[in-house]
């Protein structure tokens, strides 16, 4: 049977994909990742060819529950970021997602551990109540699912998946 990686040895996990950041931000960015930390983040840095004078990086991390937070609330103050974050279900818990573009700001949701979103009945209910239409109720149930945030999003990780697959591959 094959079991899947341990990746963190702390309470918690997860990864950090900076989809963008501006050149001259990046000692800034790692500084308060660090802060958030509370250790040295040794990031590689490429160019982010969908967004010129943009670069990328990812970061594994590993620390207490909570330390998700801690990095969406340092990243989040830095304007000019695409990122997205997830601090991965453990011990039955949930977890935690966030994703943040200039334009749309920061979403947050719950993850439960097979890594669909979770929406709770008084989201739901909210949603129904306030709303008289369909329409508006399904634009609604958008916003909880972070939709606008996951189509501005993927243009970045399809690039992310072609720059892993082409870099992979030797040449001859």
């Amino acid at each position: 049977m094959k079991t899947l990686p341990i990746v963190g040895y702390g309470q918690a996990h997860g990864y950090l994909y900076i989809h963008s950041a501006p050149r001259v931000m990046v000692k800034n960015i790692e500084w308060s990742l660090e802060e958030a930390l509370g250790k040295p983040c040794n990031l590689k840095w490429s160019l982010q060819p969908l967004n010129p004078g943009g670069l990328r990086c990812e970061l594994t991390w590993s620390g207490p529950f909570g330390t998700g937070s801690r990095l969406a609330s340092a990243l989040r103050g830095w304007h000019y970021l695409i990122f997205e974050l997830h601090e991965v279900a453990t011990q039955g818990g949930e977890g935690v997602m966030y994703m943040h573009t200039p334009e749309l700001g920061l979403f947050h949701s719950a993850v439960g551990p097979h890594g669909d979103l979770l929406i709770n009945e008084n989201q739901i209910k909210r949603v129904v109540v306030e709303n008289s239409n369909s329409v508006s109720v399904i634009k609604e149930i958008e916003n909880l699912v972070g939709k606008s945030w996951d189509v501005a999003i993927e243009p970045f990780r399809i690039g992310r998946e072609n720059f892993l697959s082409t870099s992979d591959k030797l040449s001859v």
